[in-house]
């Protein structure tokens, strides 16, 4: 009965923390335009789900990676299914991502329960991982790293419950889980692999002979599925390309300056939540609450804090780095974080009175929150998160394109990812630079505007701002090229 009180006054924290978090992305969520990435993926998955593409080759458009090898599949299956149930709204792939974000947190709270048998602080290791800027951000632009963290959260709550149950089910549980992450987004699925490891190191609950062979167990899981893939389905010739293309990129990509960039972020993303724990030790501090059976967390939080790292320190050997990147080790810093404080949590939480004016006006602030969080999404849904102008123009500009069609773009623009994204998300436009190909129309940056295109094309009188539609003049009988 106690912990059904208990279970009841903590939703009212997961209520809080939801509108806030639902406050913090109102104006991204729905609005139009997404992060270069998050466009790709969303337009990948909508072609899977029409037929276009097959599962190990999924196509984005004639001219831009008609056969996709960048990352495996598995992402796109699932927000297939989500388009082909749903049909083709660009309110599909943010619905998904979200998803992605609440069933992770869902994951996390199993964890937190596994751990610490009780859930009625189970809000706290979310308080942590929303305050990290890039989880809010990645919940709006339909990052790859939203699916695969279930994946490899589900992993480490499997080997949870193995070290709880001896359950040997658990551990080819937390295997295939591993098999699912590589299929989202490859190698870097493979850290949960250290987590026996430092949960034998740190709690010393299992002999080091077991530990190695629970290990052992765990990676053949992991393999052996995708050995099977490779011999028996279209795998065998996707993995090859891919692998070759994600160690190119380990060896020769370029986004960050420094290798030490990464550990920068992660300092800048874990900021808020030490700023949280510091506000809360200076409460207790003058409050003079005891900070002893802070110690009792110590154990398990170093095991998910060196998990985390474990995620981070790999990135430190190449230069493609970004804050990103990061996504699959800030859940795990978030548990860990809230394992350090929790006894303090717990210690305030029985000194509230929830029958207090104070209580009553969280608890409201909690239920306006999200109900204004929800309401502000809906109403910022005919905004723009980003690339305004281009995306302003392209509805104006897709009225006059066919869909499915080819059009020319100048040789100069063929490195806007951006462009090519959104025409194939929106229409399934392809970009071709290729002038010798010639395609009814042309598009052009205005700022890349010359005399010499009117020679050959009229423009279309339109009212856009950053881009320009022009025809092809058929005066010399040519035909256009399909």
């Amino acid at each position: 009965m106690e912990n059904s009180r208990r279970t009841i006054k903590g939703t009212y924290f997961y209520i809080a923390i939801a509108g806030i978090f639902m406050l913090i992305i109102c104006h991204s969520w729905l609005s139009d335009g997404m992060f270069m990435d998050g466009t790709i993926y969303a337009t990948l998955s909508r072609n899977l789900s029409s037929g276009l593409g097959t599962f190990w080759q999924p196509h984005l458009t004639n001219t831009l990676f008609p056969a996709f090898f960048e990352h495996p599949p598995l992402a796109f299956g699932l927000e297939g299914i989500l388009f082909r149930i749903f049909g083709d709204s660009r309110l599909v792939e943010r619905f998904y991502s979200l998803l992605t974000v609440i069933i992770t947190g869902m994951i996390i709270v199993s964890i937190w329960k596994l751990i610490l048998k009780k859930s009625s602080t189970g809000w706290l290791p979310l308080l942590f991982w929303m305050a990290m800027p890039t989880v809010t951000w990645a919940s709006v632009n339909n990052m790859l790293e939203n699916t695969l963290i279930i994946f490899i959260c589900l992993s480490v709550l499997f080997y949870l419950k193995y070290q709880k149950s001896n359950r040997i089910v658990f551990l080819f549980l937390t295997g295939l889980m591993l098999s699912f992450g590589f299929l989202t987004k490859g190698f870097v699925t493979f850290t949960p692999l250290s987590f026996p490891f430092f949960y034998w190191l740190f709690t010393r609950k299992s002999k080091f002979s077991s530990m190695v062979s629970n290990t052992v167990i765990i990676l053949i899981s992991a393999v052996l599925p995708l050995i099977l893939l490779f011999l028996f389905t279209g795998a065998h010739e996707f993995f090859p390309k891919y692998i070759a293309m994600a160690f190119s990129k380990i060896t020769t990509g370029v986004t960050a300056d420094s290798r030490l960039y990464i550990i920068y972020r992660l300092v800048m993303e874990l900021l808020a939540a030490f700023g949280i724990i510091l506000v809360l030790m200076v409460y207790c501090w003058k409050n003079k609450l005891s900070f002893y059976n802070i110690r009792s967390g110590l154990i398990p939080s170093s095991a998910f804090f060196s998990l985390g790292l474990a995620g981070v320190f790999p990135i430190l050997a190449t230069m493609d780095q970004s804050a990103y990147f990061l996504l699959l080790s800030f859940p795990f810093f978030a548990i860990s974080l809230g394992l350090i404080v929790n006894p303090l949590i717990e210690t305030l939480l029985e000194r509230i009175d929830y029958n207090s004016n104070r209580y009553r006006l969280f608890k409201l602030f909690g239920v306006i929150g999200l109900s204004a969080g929800i309401i502000l999404s809906v109403y910022f849904s005919k905004d723009f998160n980003r690339d305004k102008n281009m995306l302003k123009d392209m509805r104006v500009i897709l009225v006059q394109l066919e869909e499915d069609s080819t059009i020319n773009i100048l040789p100069e623009m063929y490195e806007e990812w951006s462009l090519h994204a959104n025409y194939g998300r929106y229409k399934n436009i392809s970009l071709d630079p290729d002038l010798n190909k010639k395609h009814e129309y042309l598009l052009i940056r205005t700022s890349l505007y010359s005399d010499t295109i009117s020679n050959g094309f009229e423009k279309i009188d339109l009212k856009t701002e950053e881009y320009e539609l022009f025809r092809r003049k058929i005066s010399d009988n040519s035909e256009f090229h399909q």
